[in-house]
């Protein structure tokens, strides 16, 4: 049975590097939101919210349809993006036909460390103009997202990953289990 590894979680808690990680350890191809969420800000241009909102459904959109062309030839795969439950229920409904076994890791952390690190990211990263369109450098506005985003269904089988901090990313007992989902048949 293939394997999809699903990262999602709370903004700024290292989602995409994590994923890199994983897709180094494994030799398998990981795809994230914000990547292709920047191409197509720089191919197809915004200028307001509601623009790139709709670049937000476009970057689901090819990223649901590379999971479909990667089970097409039976390949792993990992994706990362800040899923929200329709589209995880999509992804393994699309995992379901296809005969993937799906895992999710979901990365949350304290509003405050998370904030000042989003903070931090925004001010002094050099982010791309797509991920500035919120105003989430409000605290109010970020701890309420946080709040929004946490009350949605995961489905399927995941691990909750505390990142105040970034020692997750070598936790032997974290890779240790992803390590088996990978390598089981």
């Amino acid at each position: 049975m293939s394997k999809l590894l699903v990262i999602m979680g709370d903004l700024a808690t290292g989602k995409s590097t994590f994923a890199n990680i994983l897709s180094g350890r494994y030799g398998i191809s990981m795809y994230g939101k914000d990547s292709i969420k920047e191409v197509l800000g720089d191919t197809i241009g915004f200028t307001n919210r509601e623009e790139n909102l709709k670049l937000s459904k476009a970057t689901m959109e090819l990223m649901m349809f590379l999971f479909a062309e990667f089970a097409r030839l039976n390949k792993p795969l990992i994706l990362e993006s800040n899923f929200h439950t329709g589209e995880l229920e999509r992804l393994h409904e699309m995992a379901k036909e296809k005969g993937y076994e799906v895992l999710t890791v979901v990365l949350r952390g304290n509003a405050d460390v998370l904030h000042q690190r989003y903070l931090n990211r925004m001010q002094n990263e050099n982010r791309h103009p797509v991920h500035l369109s919120t105003t989430l450098d409000v605290y109010e506005d970020f701890k309420s997202y946080l709040e929004r985003t946490r009350k949605e269904e995961i489905v399927g089988d995941w691990v909750e990953i505390n990142a105040d901090d970034f020692s997750y990313q070598t936790d032997e007992k974290l890779l240790k289990k992803i390590d088996e989902f990978i390598s089981e048949k």
